[in-house]
């Protein structure tokens, strides 16, 4: 069920696959006596406008958020 969250926790062993790797963002997990509840730290500049969160069929929810852009665009003429 829950194999595509296998790389949230991404414990590597062996020669070649040793050591944990970042991911670019942190995950909290907390409860009260009512509910559960799962904090992602994101990139800072990150608005409001630009994360999409849907809930999936099997009761998975799917939270989308824009990647940092590295380098520079230059447009080609």
């Amino acid at each position: 069920m829950f194999d595509e969250f296998d790389e949230i926790f991404d414990f590597r062993f062996g020669p070649f696959h040793m050591g944990i790797f970042p991911r670019p963002f942190k995950v909290s997990y907390s409860r009260t006596s009512e509910s559960h509840i799962i904090k992602l730290k994101l990139r800072e500049d990150i608005e409001k406008k630009d994360i999409k969160v849907r809930l999936l069929e099997g009761g998975v929810l799917e939270i989308e958020w824009p990647r940092k852009k590295k380098g520079e665009e230059i447009p080609i003429e």
